[in-house]
């Protein structure tokens, strides 16, 4: 039992420290992701149509109205917007529109009025007509609009504009009556009595005393225009529009922006509603003396598909990092055009030209470099001497006779300054306590004579200091 738990144990332990490696592995990713991806601003980006969807209500406001209409009060309307940015600043915007919607109306006094009129119309079968105001029609608008939104007050401002506009468009519609109910012949026609009902017969018929109350029913089967209800002929059912639109704009993303707005559209017409001056004549009753208009209160949504990006992500090919010696990393001593982390010839002289490895050339690779070899073309395989020359026979013999072995008191050892160190850092004037006993004279500095004794002392084993020690002791002495 003891094994298992201990197994257990060893296993989870594993677990986790693979879970923490691929933990640092992917923190690691994403570290040099973010230092290689940078995100920046597109500069003049191009900005291109932008298309908007909305519905709301549309609301009519001519001879014929329901009670209590307001601007919040009535059928339902849909547009499609198509705008696109226009001025030097893209402080103004021009919209392509269509609009949809039904509109419709009733007034109780008006249709009373109707049916009181000295003559009514008669059908084909000779039988009175009772006409009343109900109406219902389809609405179509295609219109142009140029639109100002406060750029020069609100130039900053992404989130939230308020905006204007104003244009022109022309309407088709094509007003039909609710007149009759049920499927009855002769039709059954509404009444209208003057204690506020509609019944099924007249209020001065016979069989008033048996009427009942009824309801419209919205069927809207007469076409109003066709029927020429009151001698007035039949009518254009196209006119132009002028809409008045105001509102806010609030942006969700770059792309992506909703509107709330509402528009006024005065017309050129006073017959939407099948009823004008002339008609109000005929009935006794005085017109209003103004074209019909009506409104759309709506909301939107904004889809900008097409414009250059706000910002856009550049990979860079290398990344700058910070607190990072990039004097040492790019360092080149003997300005060949080779980094010292790569050149395997440190110390090459000036104008020496200089292979990617950053050592001169062998032109016949006799190991003598072409800028001190005297003898170019040197056979292949032949022994030569430092100046490339090629040795006979007498000199390699010599060469063969002597000594192999050379006495450590022979070897001279000659500091040299680092061409970059460990980014070590020394208190100035203050040796470091382990140096402190290569200072003989205790006079505070290393000399160049101290240093070269420790360095024989090194070699000869005398000293406690070991090469890591000596390489830093070389830096100190070159710091000072």
């Amino acid at each position: 039992m003891y094994l298992k738990s201990f197994g257990l144990k060893i296993l989870l332990v594993f677990a986790f420290a693979l879970l923490s490696i691929v933990s640092f592995a992917q923190e690691d990713e994403e570290y040099w992701k973010k230092l290689l991806n940078e995100e920046v601003e597109v500069e003049n980006p191009v900005y291109k149509p932008v298309i908007s969807i909305g519905t709301g209500v549309l609301s009519f406001f001519g001879d014929v109205k329901n009670p209590g209409t307001n601007m919040l009060a009535g059928k339902n309307g849909f547009k499609l917007n198509i705008s696109t940015l226009v001025g030097k600043n893209n402080f103004y915007k021009l919209n392509f529109f269509a609009l949809y919607g039904n509109i419709s109306g009733q007034d109780f006094d008006i249709s009373r009025k109707m049916q009181l009129m000295p003559t009514l119309p008669v059908d084909g079968n000779g039988d009175n007509i009772y006409p009343n105001s109900a109406f219902n029609t389809e609405l179509y608008q295609f219109g142009i609009n140029f639109e100002y939104g406060f750029g020069h007050l609100f130039k900053d401002q992404r989130k939230f504009k308020p905006f204007i506009s104003i244009g022109v468009a022309p309407i088709m519609y094509s007003p039909k009556g609710d007149l009759t109910y049920g499927n009855t012949t002769p039709p059954s026609y509404y009444h209208y009595w003057s204690d506020g009902t509609v019944r099924d017969f007249a209020e001065s018929s016979p069989e008033a005393p048996t009427a009942e109350v009824i309801h419209l029913d919205h069927k809207y089967e007469t076409d109003l225009s066709k029927a020429d209800l009151y001698g007035r002929g039949k009518y254009s059912q196209n006119s132009i529009s002028i809409p008045v639109e105001v509102g806010f704009d609030f942006y969700l993303s770059y792309r992506v922006s909703f509107r709330i707005a509402s528009s006024i559209n005065y017309t050129f017409t006073d017959l939407i509603d099948n009823y004008d001056s002339k008609v109000a004549k005929t009935i006794g009753l005085k017109g209003k003396g103004y074209n019909d208009y009506f409104t759309f209160t709506y909301f939107s949504m904004n889809f900008d598909l097409f414009s250059d990006p706000k910002s856009i992500m550049i990979e860079k090919a290398f990344a700058e990092l910070e607190n990072f010696d990039y004097e040492v990393l790019l360092a080149d001593q003997d300005n060949d055009g080779i980094m010292d982390m790569v050149d395997k010839c440190l110390d090459t002289p000036a104008g020496v030209e200089v292979d990617t490895t950053g050592c001169p050339f062998d032109t016949d690779n006799d190991g003598v470099f072409d800028y001190l070899d005297k003898e170019e073309n040197t056979p292949k395989g032949a022994t030569v001497d430092d100046q490339g020359v090629q040795l006979d026979e007498g000199k390699l013999s010599e060469m063969f006779e002597q000594k192999n072995a050379v006495l450590r008191k022979e070897i001279r050892v000659v500091p040299v300054a680092p061409i970059w160190t460990r980014n070590i850092t020394y208190t100035p004037g203050v040796i470091p306590e382990k140096f402190k006993t290569v200072d003989i004279d205790s006079d505070g500095y290393i000399s160049f004579i101290e240093l070269l004794k420790t360095i024989d002392d090194y070699f000869d084993e005398k000293t406690t200091l070991n090469s890591d020690d000596v390489y830093e002791l070389n830096n100190y002495f070159f710091s000072q």
